[in-house]
């Protein structure tokens, strides 16, 4: 339960922020037949209510959108990559909430990375799997590599990777 308390539910806000900073109309599609990708990067994930944070907002081809978030230093906060944009929630968005939370409920710590690739929507009685990749040190932060896999009836609906700095 202690994860819980110190890992909130990032990518939803990011998706928020993103929603809020891509101007309307940008849309990002997958190739045809290609899963739906998230990737979050939360370089300085504990933030004020008086952070104000700039986006970059760089659309790349016909299947790529990248929005990067600095604060007033100019320092890098968040980073977001996805295959798929529509600027409103989407079934995928859920999943990858479901997909973050089972990770909060498994693994303590401060989410640092979160990526997931969503072949179909998570529905509530699918069976989540974790496993823990590897604990490392990086810049003097103990780090662990998480990977989370969604199934449905033998069918993997969904995967997440998840990087999380260590409580002391």
């Amino acid at each position: 339960m202690a994860a819980l308390i110190s890992s909130q539910p990032h990518t939803a806000e990011i998706r928020r922020l993103c929603a809020d900073a891509v101007p309307s109309g940008v849309i990002v599609a997958p190739q045809p037949g290609a899963a739906v990708e998230q990737d979050f990067l939360l370089l300085r994930p504990r933030r004020t209510p008086d952070d104000a944070l700039t986006a970059q907002v760089r659309r790349v081809g016909d299947h790529d959108l990248l929005v990067r978030f600095h604060n007033r230093d100019e320092q890098l906060v968040f980073e977001f990559w996805t295959n798929s944009f529509t600027g409103a929630a989407t079934p995928d968005d859920r999943s990858a909430d479901l997909l973050e939370r089972h990770c909060a409920e498994q693994f303590p710590g401060t989410l640092r990375r979160f990526r997931t690739r969503i072949r179909r929507a998570v529905p509530s009685d699918a069976d989540f799997t974790s496993s823990l990749q590897q604990t490392y040190v990086q810049d003097g932060v103990r780090m662990t590599d998480v990977t989370v896999t969604c199934t449905l009836d033998g069918d993997v609906l969904a995967r997440a990777w998840a990087t999380y700095a260590l409580p002391d």
